[in-house]
């Protein structure tokens, strides 16, 4: 399938980049998976490429990653019972995931069993380094949980296989600062990422951890800050936000208030570069593919934050948290890209000015390593505008395609050389 293509006539391309904000140009052009140009349409190279996608004035920004998922090793969310949960993330936007702690019944994260969860690690890495939901999704899995009798020789054997994430320390598994100390000095030695939950215990197995417990332990990330659903009191938070510098994630279905609070904050402090998202999905209250998508049109609307910041929040930031070699629009990126719009009759022009005013946005395009993967999303709303590829208008023809059908294209990949890529890199 080709993987070269041209974006053009966009009306705002955003790049995902904190720093950058809103590029110059209407065109971005891809070649061999990756971006190689982005500017005006005449001072482009776009020589040798035939697939050329007209937006329609419609805003192209990077796929999303969702930083908090529990998943298992296939498309299926056992406590849902659904099918298909992170396919439909993809069609809607979402181009990438981050495990936080593979778990399905009987699994051995649930039985305090060191050589289950080393198994389970490596197992659901290697799994993930092959296949894409949906056919193009990139899922980062295999995430350990830190339970009693592991030993440094299992971190360094876990790190040979490819495995780089410790699941949420609190969502399961160890907690205590004492009982996990050792095993983080043997994460850090071995590369691997991980991130402490701040909350009270809110599922069996789970954990309380406050602002304290996270200051020791100092992780690469705090997991839903604002609550998992259940939010500590916003003391800890501001402990978090305030004296120290790691980056914090937002659940869109933990505590509304806690939410809304941090981004004021962090805003007036001018540290937006800090936030990421995650869905927590599919468990619980957060078992929504469109999750990343309402955050965004949550975090800007209800807290006058552009939403081209929030969309780096999204993008960018989760990006450079996990170093990834996607989320912003710059060359040599892998083109995971998605073309957005506001709906019809919206209060607002433009996707943009659509998530300021609340609107939920709607996805026209979704493309992943350059492979136009879907022309809409099962939940996503329609748009005001439609691509046009070779002069042809893409779009859902009727209510009932709308509702059951929307069209999708991607095949699955022999592999996923680009979370292989990630891993090895490591």
């Amino acid at each position: 399938m080709n993987r070269d293509l041209v974006l053009t006539n966009i009306g705002t391309i955003v790049s995902g980049d904190m720093e950058k904000g809103i590029l110059k140009g209407d065109t971005v052009v891809v070649r061999d998976g990756k971006i190689a140009a982005v500017g005006a349409r005449q001072e482009v190279d776009t020589s040798g490429i035939d697939l050329i996608v007209d937006t329609d004035g419609q805003t192209v920004c990077p796929g999303f990653i969702d930083c908090h998922v529990h998943n298992t090793l296939d498309d299926y969310a056992p406590q849902r019972g659904a099918v298909g949960t992170y396919s439909d993330a993809l069609y809607g936007g979402t181009t990438t995931l981050c495990s936080e702690g593979e778990q399905a019944p009987g699994w051995p994260r649930f039985y305090d069993d060191p050589i289950g969860c080393k198994a389970a690690a490596i197992m659901a890495h290697r799994v993930f380094r092959r296949y894409r939901p949906g056919g193009a999704l990139k899922v980062h899995g295999g995430a350990l949980v830190l339970v009693h009798g592991l030993t440094e020789e299992d971190f360094r054997q876990m790190h040979e296989a490819g495995v780089w994430l410790i699941a949420e320390i609190g969502g399961g598994g160890l907690s205590d600062p004492a009982e996990v100390a050792p095993m983080l000095e043997w994460a850090r030695k071995y590369h691997f990422f991980y991130s402490v939950h701040l909350a009270p215990p809110s599922i069996p197995g789970s954990s309380w951890v406050t602002s304290e417990e996270i200051l020791k332990l100092r992780p690469n990330k705090v997991a839903h800050t604002n609550g998992g659903s259940t939010a500590v009191a916003f003391h800890h938070i501001q402990r978090l936000m305030d004296e120290c510098d790691i980056p914090l994630e937002l659940v869109v279905n933990g505590n509304f208030v806690n939410f809304n609070k941090m981004l004021r904050h962090m805003s007036r402090k001018g540290e937006l570069g800090r936030l990421v998202f995650g869905s927590d999905a599919p468990t619980g209250q957060a078992s929504l593919p469109g999750a990343i998508n309402r955050a965004i049109v949550k975090a800007s609307c209800l807290n006058d934050i552009p939403a081209w910041q929030v969309i780096a929040m999204a993008t960018g930031n989760a990006a450079d948290l996990y170093g990834l070699n996607t989320g912003k629009i710059e060359v040599g990126r892998e083109a995971d890209l998605q073309v957005i719009d506001c709906p019809p009759g919206s209060c607002g022009k433009d996707a943009l000015s659509a998530i300021e005013g609340g609107d939920p946005f709607g996805n026209d395009m979704v493309i992943v390593d350059g492979r136009i993967v879907a022309y809409r999303g099962k939940d996503s709303r329609p748009t005001a505008r439609t691509c046009r590829i070779e002069g042809v208008e893409q779009f859902v023809t009727g209510i009932t395609e709308h509702l059951f059908f929307p069209p999708q294209i991607c095949r699955h990949y022999e592999g996923c050389e680009a979370v292989e890529r990630a891993s090895d890199a490591r």
